[in-house]
């Protein structure tokens, strides 16, 4: 009896406590979705807080902290008896997704009782803010509500909330909504991105995890949680249909479990007949959106077996209505689908919790049979920094990686103990196989006779080891793996300094991106470092053109000391003359292009040469108009941008006047009288066309003349030929991959002046993804460096630091700046 009086003490208790939870309008002052009107991340924050506090249904975990150190919040939200037994759930979750430590019948005994882990994530592009304000609706339901519906879902499921993946770009979006409100410019264009580096992109950064909110997300659900579905809801162009919900368009990567798709096609029609019978029309699927490309925070859990969905609403001017359609429509459709897919993840729990320990049981058979059965990643590498950072990203995702203590044989090759086996035996075979394998875009049928073919919703080919210059094996037949330790952390074996007793110079290896951080780290010590341009012979080894040759000071050996241990690199103490054909690496002032007009390819050009030591200043569109260059910079680099944008900007009436116009005429005079006076001009990729057409260069983008219908190249790995004896090959093999997206090929008109640094490859253009018309950029210029007065201009014509993942070709940007003089 005393049992019973206490069990109903504590439903009382529980249920005051749920009757005392805030309504998400009582807290913030206004209706969700209400015209104009916006909650704070601060706000967010608190609320999340106070009914974590308040109900037992809710707890409350932080992912990890954004790129500027704000917190990522998620609400783990349950039945109360679920929330007491989270960490029993979540290790029986983590035994599910690895079907090595489950027998089937004991994984089939589990699937008939446990919880179902659905995470909804919402806010990675913050304008799109409807489905952040939704969440908070949503949690107060689930905090409160006892209906029939919302009852079952918490005894079914435990759902992970996070109201923003984008916690530092909501407070920009909110901070310059309210500035601009009641303005000409209420819901417009904002004039920086929307995340310190990534913007737009950091949804496209999920395999490579180079930003802090990616590394998070990876960690909490590949380590920590195992999700069998990920929500992640944005908002699309405001004309066209209201919603989208899945299933998705063709092409769908084939390495997926095709289970994964039938079940986002099953959750995706629950979500869209809720939409119908709530009321709410204009629902489409099978359109728009594909799963080929894994980068997305909703495509990389793919290969993870983990099912994903996307939804998209029709944007308004981020709280601004559009005609009839208003912010709160955003929210209401949000809410319906969400329910939709709880109601149907609670129904069809059992089979969902199932087919995710089928799904990764299938991937360990089928890496078991072969077809790879491996890749090995070879001691001996020309770039020890991608390869350690290939690595990095595949433990980030959590790959297992073995590493070889003794030799072995495998398809007929020799291997070296010291080499890194990644055994596709593992439950995340498909995410492996994704990332490391060529792609070949299924072509997609064309619209009519003539016409160019429609193209993906993003990048065709993105083959790690090409696009990073990293040797990777692939074993295709079963052998018997050697003795192994597990890798757990990424690391480069340390180099040697070969010293005599008094050496009067060093010269230092320099291969690929480690090369550059040696030299950003020698002229920080306040040494002068020099390239060496031949060859030279040492203790039997021979340094090639673009090793470092550097004078024996006192400071000198300390520095290399840390250079070889922690970049791998091989040193050698000479005695006598250095050679006399070095060539200066001086630390020139670098300026860095950033237009009003928020440019991603800017913040991760900024990013990448933060990680890489070089020192830079951000030049406005007013900083550049304003003259005198020569005088402030040796090197600008123009990040990509159509040659219009740059010298435009924004129209007069689309921002406030401090924000509008681009360099103008008066901005593309400064720049040209910046190289006629010695400077080094630096453009990325679609920015040559500016550089082509303002200084009336001697040379035609054949690839931009041609029509779509005759060459089509919309985001693809291409083969790439380097001349070995121009400075901005060093460190470089001279055959690497580039990244092509509607990118250059030249036809150089007049030879006076021009150096051609790289070409595209004669024949076997295409090494990932997509390529038609491969004669109109075969064999021809990619890379040019052109004499223009005093100074030079260089046409860097595809992206070579695109979304700081190619690092193969890094090296063409990072030595345009080092050996601009």
């Amino acid at each position: 009896m005393g049992a019973l009086v206490a069990a109903i003490a504590v439903l009382t208790c529980a249920r005051v406590l749920r009757a005392e939870v805030p309504t998400p309008e009582a807290h913030f002052g206004f209706r969700m979705g209400a015209e104009g009107r916006l909650a704070t991340a601060e706000q967010i924050e608190e609320y999340f807080n106070l009914v974590a506090l308040q109900s037992d249904r809710v707890k409350l975990v932080d992912i990890g902290p954004t790129t500027d150190g704000h917190r990522t919040l998620a609400a783990i939200v349950s039945a109360p008896y679920n929330i007491r037994n989270l960490d029993r759930i979540r290790a029986a979750n983590q035994q599910l997704a690895d079907p090595r430590t489950l027998t089937p019948e004991a994984a089939r005994q589990l699937a008939a009782t446990h919880k179902a882990v659905v995470a909804i994530g919402a806010g990675m592009h913050p304008i799109e803010v409807g489905p952040t304000l939704a969440v908070n609706e949503l949690l107060y339901s689930l905090a409160t509500g006892d209906d029939p519906d919302t009852l079952d879902a918490l005894d079914n499921i435990v759902l992970i909330l996070i109201p923003s993946l984008n916690p530092d770009g909501h407070r920009l979006v909110v901070d310059w909504y309210n500035k601009e409100k009641g303005t000409p410019y209420e819901g417009g264009v904002m004039p920086w991105l929307f995340h310190k580096y990534a913007g737009h992109d950091l949804n496209r950064d999920s395999f490579m995890m180079n930003m802090a909110e990616s590394q998070n997300l990876a960690r909490f659900f590949y380590t920590e949680w195992h999700p069998q579905v990920f929500l992640t809801m944005h908002q699309m162009e405001s004309e066209g249909p209201r919603f989208f919900a899945p299933p998705m368009a063709d092409p769908v990567n084939p390495n997926y479990d095709p289970i994964i798709s039938r079940e986002a096609a099953l959750l995706g029609s629950a979500m869209t007949l809720a939409l119908e019978q709530d009321g709410h029309r204009g629902a489409v699927s099978n359109a728009m959106f594909d799963y080929f490309w894994p980068g997305y925070e909703d495509s990389a859990p793919l290969g993870h077996n983990t099912v994903c969905l996307l939804t998209e609403a029709a944007s308004v001017k981020v709280a601004t209505s559009i005609g009839t359609w208003t912010l709160r429509d955003i929210v209401d459709y949000d809410l319906s689908s969400v329910h939709g897919l709880l109601q149907a993840v609670a129904a069809y729990r059992e089979q969902i919790v199932r087919n995710f320990y089928d799904m990764g049981a299938r991937a360990v058979d089928a890496g078991l049979r072969g077809g790879p059965f491996a890749f090995v990643i070879p001691p001996e590498q020309r770039d020890k920094v991608a390869t350690k950072r290939l690595e990095e990203l595949l433990l980030q995702g959590g790959i297992e990686i073995q590493h070889a203590i003794e030799p072995f044989r495998a398809d007929g090759e020799e291997y070296p103990a010291g080499a890194d086996v990644i055994l596709l035996a593992q439950p995340y075979r498909a995410y492996v196989k994704t990332l490391l394998e060529r792609q070949d875009y299924p072509l997609m049928k064309r619209p009519g006779s003539g016409s160019p073919p429609v193209g993906p919703y993003d990048a065709t080919g993105w083959t790690l080891p090409a696009q990073m210059g990293v040797d990777v094996r692939t074993i295709a037949r079963p052998f018997q793996p050697p003795a192994t330790s597990r890798v757990t952390t990424a690391s480069i074996t340390a180099g040697t300094i070969w010293n005599d007793k008094k050496p009067t110079y060093y010269v230092v290896e320099a291969q690929g991106n480690g090369g550059v951080l040696a030299a950003n780290r020698l002229l920080a010590a306040g040494l002068k470092p020099s390239w060496l341009t031949g060859a030279l012979e040492a203790r039997g080894y021979m340094y090639t053109p673009g090793s470092i040759v550097v004078a024996a000071t006192k400071a000198t050996l300390p520095a290399l000391q840390t250079i070889t241990r922690d970049l791998g690199m091989r040193a050698d103490g000479m005695i006598g003359k250095p050679p006399a054909d070095l060539l200066p690496i001086g630390r020139p002032r670098l300026g860095l292009y950033k237009s009003w007009v928020s440019n991603v390819d800017e913040g991760w050009t900024r990013w990448l040469l933060e990680q890489y030591g070089f020192p830079y200043t951000s030049l406005a569109d007013a900083d550049v108009r304003a003259g005198n260059l020569r005088a402030r910079f040796d090197v600008i680099v123009v990040p990509s941008a159509p040659a219009a944008q740059i010298v435009s900007g924004h129209p007069m009436d689309a921002v406030p006047t401090e924000f509008a116009g681009g360099l103008g005429d008066t901005g593309v005079q400064a720049l040209t009288t910046f190289v006629q006076n010695g400077g080094t001009l630096i453009c990325l990729d679609q920015a040559t066309s500016f550089a082509i057409s303002a200084f009336e260069l001697p040379i035609r983008d054949v690839a931009h003349e041609a029509g779509a219908d005759m060459f089509f190249c919309p985001g693809s790995l291409v083969r790439v030929d380097l001349d070995p004896t121009q400075p901005l090959s060093y460190g470089m093999s001279h055959e690497t991959t580039g990244f092509f997206a509607f990118s250059s090929a030249y036809d150089v008109l007049q030879s006076r002046g021009v150096e051609i640094v790289a070409r595209y490859a004669r024949r076997d253009v295409l090494v990932s993804g997509w390529l038609e018309g491969e004669s109109y950029i075969a064999g021809r210029p990619a890379v040019l460096r052109v004499q223009s007065g005093s100074g030079h201009i260089v046409l860097l014509g595809f992206s070579v630091q695109h979304r700081a993942q190619s690092l193969a070709t890094f090296r063409l940007l990072f030595n345009s700046i080092l050996t601009a003089r």
